[in-house]
């Protein structure tokens, strides 16, 4: 599995973007599409306190040993791909021994969601959007009204529930 790690991006531009590049990013590595993941975690870089998101970009890349001799190949087709989305763009390559990788796969799910195997789900609009156009009714009244005594009352029943606890326990 090849893990690309995408530091310092929008995260609202994050999933866009990787729907853009991930089959190009594939081919570049010469391998299936499936092989390949990428990770935007929500993270920002920063410069004398000043955050870098979008304008500058840090990549990290897990890939199997057997991928060194592409390492300029792919350097450059990534950065020529993300160069579109930031300004400066730093590239690790961090590679692993295949024997040390350890993939667990569960054969009765589908092996990545997509958007046509996730689930999909229709709302009902809320009550407060269908009436957006309608004046609102304000309560003018006093919110707090009878709150003393409702407090006194909550605070009778939990006496009462203790004492029953209480008698029970006994």
């Amino acid at each position: 599995m090849i893990v690309v790690k995408l530091l310092g991006i929008d995260q609202y531009q994050a999933g866009e973007l990787v729907r853009d590049i991930h089959s190009s990013v594939a081919e570049i590595l010469e391998t299936d599409p499936t092989n390949v993941v990428f990770y935007a975690p929500d993270s920002f870089i920063y410069y004398k306190g000043v955050d870098q998101t979008s304008y500058q970009l840090d990549v990290e890349i897990q890939l199997p040993m057997k991928y060194h001799p592409l390492e300029e190949r792919i350097n450059d087709c990534l950065v020529k791909l993300l160069k579109e989305s930031h300004v400066h763009i730093r590239v690790l390559f961090d590679y692993f021994e295949e024997e040390h990788e350890h993939l667990y796969i569960d054969e009765e799910y589908p092996r990545f969601m997509t958007e046509d195997n996730m689930a999909h789900f229709e709302y009902e609009e809320n009550d407060h959007d269908h009436h957006k156009n309608e004046k609102e009714d304000i309560f003018l009244g006093n919110a707090f009204a009878e709150y003393e005594e409702r407090v006194k009352e909550k605070e009778q029943e939990q006496l009462a529930q203790e004492s029953l606890r209480l008698k029970t326990k006994k």
